[in-house]
């Protein structure tokens, strides 16, 4: 996956005149706080940590957002969302990753607590490509946001935010998004336990309000994941030559690993399994671990069985089933 390119120069147009030891320290210190704290709601303590923000994890969040937004796209195909609610908005990604997905899209209200990040959203949008209406909001996303004008919102997206507020604060966050969203809500988290635990617990408050699970899951069962284990996907960006300087790194991509829900007021098409592990190749052989109705299942095909076979071979992590595999067992 590639960045956008007006958002890779734009990106670097931001960079420009920063001292780089400064910004390559900025990232690190932002990257130790998001690893070390339980709420890392103040890692951006300044306007430069903002900038370090948007050059290091941007690509990264807005990779997984893309996919996540893709993924809905494919299970709504008919949906053509043109308003977005961003909460928690950072530095405006989910402005770019809808519209690459929905050209339809033609207005969008960024909530945003912190200004320094919305000061660098502004700049980077600048740069954006096509026209669309843009409304920043600077708001406790925790607290009571009073009227929002133009809710409903057709998509409402709340990425790598959720998880880092209080606890007891989550779901009535989810529930505040829930009454602003005519269409679709996608909830993106980081790949980690702590991460899918957050997504875990707005899936079952979601469908408890009566919302269709569109994806990733195949069903609106409980949650089959064991303790233990996370359901969590996986994208790969290419880095430019600022992010492997800044980051130290000499591998021309990073993998990011991303939990995610996506709920709408309308039932989504039907997906029989979602693969949720790398598939093991073999020679003849592919084994696929599944999230099906029936729960957690391992899949063993073969060529024998021709569409299964075709199937299996273009499956990656993440893929939907649009039928199971013959021989399956439980996982």
């Amino acid at each position: 996956m590639e960045l956008p390119e007006a958002l890779r120069v734009a990106l670097n147009e931001l960079a420009e005149g920063v001292s780089a030891h400064a910004l390559a320290q900025a990232a690190a210190d932002l990257s130790t706080a998001y690893r070390g704290a339980a709420d890392a709601s103040g890692a951006i303590s300044s306007p430069l940590a903002a900038i370090a923000y948007a050059v290091t994890r941007l690509p990264a969040t807005w990779a997984a957002l893309a996919e996540t937004l893709a993924e809905s796209r494919r299970c709504l195909p008919n949906w053509r969302p043109a308003s977005l609610l961003d909460l928690g908005a950072g530095p405006g990604g989910a402005v770019w990753a809808a519209g690459a997905v929905w050209p339809t899209l033609a207005r969008a209200t960024l909530l945003e607590r912190d200004q320094r990040m919305m000061e660098v959203g502004r700049r980077l949008l600048r740069a954006a490509p096509d026209e669309r209406a843009i409304t920043w909001r600077q708001t406790d996303i925790a607290a009571d946001w009073g009227r929002l004008p133009d809710a409903p919102f057709d998509l409402c997206v709340c990425s790598y935010a959720l998880n880092e507020l209080p606890h007891e604060r989550r779901i009535g966050v989810v529930e505040r998004l829930w009454a602003a969203c005519g269409g679709a809500l996608a909830l993106v988290a980081p790949g980690t336990p702590s991460g899918f635990a957050a997504i875990r617990e707005a899936r079952a408050w979601l469908i408890d309000a009566g919302a269709h699970i569109v994806a990733p899951c195949p069903h609106a069962e409980d949650c089959p994941m064991p303790p233990g284990d996370w359901c969590h996907f996986s994208r790969r960006l290419a880095r430019s030559r600022l992010h492997r300087q800044l980051k130290g790194g000499a591998a021309p991509y990073e993998d990011e690993k991303f939990s995610y829900i996506v709920a709408a007021r309308s039932p989504g098409a039907a997906i029989a399994a979602r693969v949720i592990r790398h598939p093991i190749v073999r020679p003849g052989h592919i084994s696929l671990e599944l999230c099906a109705p029936a729960g957690l299942l391992r899949a063993d095909v073969t060529r024998a069985e021709h569409d299964a076979w075709r199937a299996a071979r273009e499956a990656e992590w993440g893929s939907a089933l649009a039928k199971l595999p013959t021989k399956t067992r439980d996982r």
